[in-house]
């Protein structure tokens, strides 16, 4: 009798296993399916910022969690759906900063971490030619000598012909007054900016020079300086 008991219990709890299991929303499996995951965009000059959205589709029978997303560095960014019921469909925004990348390619590999048992991690892929509004040479001034040295630089800046420009005024930062001297120079095909060591003491210091252009495709163009005399 007691041996009936224990075998009848028995069942009922394996009968109220899938109950609760329903009860709770936990049935069915979630499938995460993106139909084009690359995405390839046109030449856009430096700086642009490069958004693009992938869509997500669950053809699953459980709602597919979209758990985290890595974009590789702080110059991507990721908005997304969390949470995609069975058979509809969600996106994950990618957002890209082109700033820095001018005469290259910018390129981001981008995983997508889900509940999927199948495919617990997608991957994406962003890429795109960047144009350069102006070739900067050196990028970065340096001034590096002895205080009883005469010391100079020259920093070339030239546009690139899709986008032309004039510059129209320069400044420098606060942190360079007394320590440096500059002059720009117009050429044919660009400009010349000499650069000059003022500081007759050992020290360190850096700043920025700004080019105000006259284009609205890019205001303005930065260039570091930094000083190491010693």
């Amino acid at each position: 009798m007691k041996k009936n008991i224990v075998i009848a219990v028995i069942s009922l709890v394996f009968l109220a296993i899938p109950l609760c299991a329903a009860a709770q929303g936990v049935t069915g499996t979630p499938a995460a399916v993106i139909q084009d995951g690359n995405y390839e965009f046109g030449p856009v000059l430096e700086g642009t910022m490069v958004v693009h959205e992938f869509i997500v589709e669950n053809t699953g029978t459980a709602p597919l969690q979209i758990e985290n997303i890595k974009t590789g560095c702080g110059c991507t960014t990721a908005d997304f759906t969390k949470t995609i019921p069975p058979g509809g469909k969600g996106n994950i925004t990618i957002k890209g900063n082109t700033r820095g990348y001018g005469g290259n390619v910018f390129e981001r590999h981008i995983t997508v971490f889900t509940n999927d048992p199948k495919n617990q991690t997608l991957s994406l892929l962003m890429k795109g030619k960047v144009d350069e509004f102006a070739e900067v040479a050196p990028s970065t001034a340096v001034l590096k000598g002895k205080t009883d040295e005469s010391i100079e630089v020259t920093v070339t800046v030239q546009p690139d012909k899709k986008y032309p420009f004039k510059i129209v005024e320069s400044y420098m930062e606060k942190s360079l007054e007394g320590k440096i001297e500059y002059k720009m120079i117009t050429l044919e095909n660009g400009y010349v900016l000499q650069i000059k060591n003022s500081l007759h003491t050992a020290g360190q210091y850096f700043g920025r020079i700004f080019l105000k252009t006259d284009s609205p495709d890019n205001p303005e163009i930065t260039i570091p300086v930094t000083g190491r005399i010693g």
